[in-house]
């Protein structure tokens, strides 16, 4: 009889050692079980989601999210307040956010480019004296530009947006400009598609944004927004990528940003129009 209870009580540690086995098998481990959340800008929205695409691949089982734009600063805040792993931002940190504790890391530079509807035709360069036309309401249809008559729809951004800001200050006569004549659009993912969706549009745009959309980027005064030219300072619209934490990075967050700064993380900033910080 002892030998017998002591035989089911081996082949009952036997069969809860496999199972365990097996659900162990069948489960990832904690950083590929891991989730982080990267919230905020648009401008970078879609170079974050190509990169957290190709680094989950690598992660096997982990789950990234980049949700739809909130703008810098409600990123900032979310990250601040532990609501999300990373902020993605497009401006640098201001002095009441720095005081958050909050950790800035340049990864990229994105061109800021003005991009036109492909129903635009024969035009390749704008100058900024017919920037300066367009939005101020001085210059109304394609025609006055040499190329086939329409009338023309600029698109702008609200006060604040990260790349009206480099405008404001790298455009002579940008921020003089009152009333513009142009529509205000709240996010760089809806600038994009606004774009796209209207014939005749004009706006500016992060270049990383619109890689693979069918718009058609132009020369401002004769310069293309082409690295080389940023690097030599002849082309000086662009606008800084960069995320922020709060607290030491857990392991799968460090693993990404680790991989953004990385061989191939590089190589994709370039492949989506930015130019990596290092």
């Amino acid at each position: 009889m002892k030998n017998i209870l002591s035989l089911i009580i081996a082949l009952v540690l036997l069969m809860s050692l496999a199972d365990a086995k097996a659900k162990e098998a069948n489960e990832p481990n904690a950083v590929s079980a891991a989730k982080i959340v990267i919230g905020g800008t648009g401008d970078s929205q879609e170079l974050l989601r190509a990169l957290t695409a190709a680094f989950m691949k690598t992660q096997g089982g982990c789950k990234i999210e980049v949700p739809d734009s909130v703008g810098s600063s409600k990123g900032i805040k979310a990250v601040a307040s532990g609501q999300i792993d990373l902020a993605r931002v497009a401006r640098l940190l201001n002095e009441e956010e720095k005081k958050s504790g909050l950790t800035y890391l340049l990864f990229a530079k994105s061109p800021i480019v003005f991009a036109v509807h492909p129903s635009v035709e024969d035009i390749n360069n704008i100058t900024t004296e017919q920037i300066l036309g367009i939005y101020s309401g001085k210059i109304t249809d394609w025609s006055q530009l040499g190329t086939k008559a329409g009338k023309i729809y600029p698109l702008t951004r609200e006060s604040g947006d990260s790349s009206l800001s480099v405008l404001n200050i790298k455009l002579p006569g940008f921020a003089e400009i009152n009333n513009p004549a142009a529509k205000v659009v709240y996010t760089t993912p809806a600038n994009v598609a606004a774009l796209e969706g209207h014939k005749n549009t004009i706006g500016f745009v992060p270049l990383s944004a619109i890689v693979g959309a069918q718009l058609r980027v132009l020369k401002v005064n004769g310069v293309y927004p082409s690295v080389e030219n940023i690097h030599d300072g002849k082309y000086e619209l662009f606008v800084p990528f960069g995320i922020v934490y709060k607290e030491k990075p857990k392991e799968l967050t460090q693993k990404f940003i680790d991989f953004i700064y990385s061989k191939d993380g590089q190589k994709m900033i370039t492949a989506m129009g930015a130019i990596p910080a290092r």
